[in-house]
């Protein structure tokens, strides 16, 4: 027992003593290629984008996975948009068409190549699996099993490329009891909850105003995808991703779904505000236009009533605390919407700027883009489609100092 008990301590101290050996010999080799880096980062000639070198094998359509792909191929990467031949459904979708090219596709596939591959053909399986060792990352949104049937589940391609980051899309999840239902933005806002918290009490279901499940979900299909980049160049592995549209709206709830989880209560309706936001909190009427105050803080309501129009509120023992204007907001707001009313929203937006007011103005889409400073920010950029000509598309949020994203040519053309 002596002797095994020593050569347990043995091996112990020299797994103890290989570990700063391993730690310094990686140390040694990252130093290394940080220099390699440097030297190719001054050898490149223009300046770099995050996900240059990144290629991207999507298979996705329609807004979610697009959407998603879209920002890896603004950021650098080389996007293969894989349609079969009668396209991607979102080529035929929306309202607005230019030359018979959607709007709505326009504004979630530019620079990305279009490749058509009828995937239920063995000859194309093979080419999508020789395309795939090539790739760092495929994108999909099928159905679950779907991708079995096609040859290209992530079981297989993995074997074939294990670096290969496999995210999987889908409107409820890989598995369970509704995973073979159809996800759609409509859909998952009705199941989400979101749908329960929107509208006026009394009044009918009310969705947010725009494909918001579909936006969410693409932005958090972005972030896990770059998760596992980290973790491959980290360990040097690949892996799967999935995103579901349900589970990204939920977590994009999670304050109002925590508050529900810990005390059991139901969140009312929203309004024009947020169900657990004390008034002011919401969207007021002016002489012409709309108007959003927000003085829900005692702080912040002291600086609206620092105005001598809302000065008399300040010494009503109903609205002297918080908790006080929660319990008669709706007589608060009543108040508030008789002196609103009184003046243009744009004089209101001036006057209360001289107290520090927390405010902004209610606009529609043709006052949002004539706004100085979405101007300023650079929001709407022009683009040149072979069909269509000269348009107009929604510039990428990000600004990255060293590696600035580039919005590249516009959606291509089928195949």
């Amino acid at each position: 027992r002596s002797e095994s008990r020593t050569a347990v301590e043995k091996d112990g101290a020299m797994e103890s003593s290989a570990q700063p050996t391993l730690e310094a010999r990686i140390a040694t080799l990252e130093t290394e290629l940080q220099r390699l880096k440097a030297e190719r980062l001054a050898s490149l000639g223009r300046r770099p984008k995050p996900l240059d070198g990144i290629r991207v094998f999507d298979l996705s359509r329609l807004i979610f996975g697009p959407f998603c792909t879209q920002i890896l191929a603004d950021m650098g990467a080389e996007v293969l948009k894989v349609e079969p031949r009668t396209g991607d459904q979102a080529r035929r979708s929306g309202t607005v068409f230019l030359q018979g090219e959607s709007v709505s596709f326009l504004a979630r596939n530019r620079n990305k190549r279009s490749m058509i591959l009828d995937l239920r053909k063995l000859e194309a399986q093979a080419i999508a699996q020789q395309l795939v060792q090539r790739s760092d990352i495929l994108v999909h949104n099928f159905r679950p099993g779907v991708m079995t049937r096609l040859g290209l589940d992530a079981g297989r391609l993995r074997a074939l490329n294990p670096r290969l980051i496999y995210c999987a899309l889908s409107g409820y999840g890989q598995s369970g009891p509704r995973a073979d239902w159809a996800g759609q933005d409509l859909l998952i806002q009705a199941m989400s909850g979101i749908v329960s918290t929107t509208g006026w009490e009394g009044g009918p279901p009310v969705t947010v105003g725009t494909y918001i499940a579909d936006m969410v979900g693409a932005l958090t299909a972005v972030n896990a995808i770059m998760m596992a980049l980290q973790a491959r160049n980290q360990y040097g592995i690949g892996q799967e991703v999935h995103v579901s549209l349900l589970d990204a709206m939920i977590a994009a709830q999670s304050m109002e779904a925590t508050v529900y989880l810990n005390s059991g209560e139901l969140p009312g309706k929203s309004g024009s505000g947020h169900w657990q936001a004390a008034q002011p909190y919401a969207i007021f009427h002016t002489q012409d236009r709309d108007l959003a105050v927000n003085a829900l803080s005692d702080d912040w309501w002291q600086r609206l009533c620092t105005a001598p129009e809302f000065a008399p509120l300040a010494h009503d023992a109903r609205f002297a605390t918080r908790e006080a204007r929660a319990l008669h907001g709706e007589a608060l707001r009543d108040l508030l919407q008789s002196i609103f009313v009184t003046k243009t929203r744009d004089v209101w937006i001036d006057y209360l700027g001289t107290f520090d007011v927390l405010r902004a103005p209610v606009y529609n889409y043709a006052e949002v883009f004539a706004d100085p400073q979405v101007q300023h920010n650079g929001m709407v950029v022009e683009q040149h489609h072979p069909s269509v000509g000269a348009i107009k598309v929604i510039n990428t949020p990000m600004q990255l100092s060293d590696t600035p994203a580039d919005v590249g040519p516009a959606a291509p053309r089928l195949g």
